[in-house]
């Protein structure tokens, strides 16, 4: 029961609208994440010298668990976006602004959007 309930919510979040996410930016950060996991489990393997499949397995686990959800925080830039009469929902993202002043300097500004329109 246990299993067909998360395998029934995981099913509803990826096909939904619910969240907008761009996907090659979060397989990008999965495989780097991969990767990171897979030299970093072989490094811990190296320390101790016990178990090398089961280490390395674990760091690329790890990764890209991880590198996944670094991808969904990049892809999101408002914590609700609505876009052609449908509202997505995600993590927000800090954009920077710069600013030229009258004297040839910059100003930096930070922005949070917390709801975007696009129409």
């Amino acid at each position: 029961m246990k299993k067909w309930l998360l395998s029934s919510a995981l099913t509803l979040a990826a096909t939904s609208n619910v969240f907008a996410l761009d996907g090659e930016i979060i397989f990008r950060d999965a495989l780097y994440g991969a990767g990171i996991g897979a030299i970093a489990g072989g490094a811990v393997y190296l320390i101790d010298g016990e178990d090398f499949g089961a280490k390395v397995g674990t760091g690329v686990f790890i990764g890209v668990i991880a590198g996944a959800a670094m991808g969904v925080y990049e892809s999101q830039t408002a914590l609700v976006e609505i876009k052609d009469g449908k509202v997505y929902a995600g993590l927000p993202q800090i954009k920077q602004k710069a600013i030229k002043l009258e004297n040839n300097k910059y100003h930096l500004i930070n922005q949070l959007s917390l709801v975007e329109a696009k129409f």
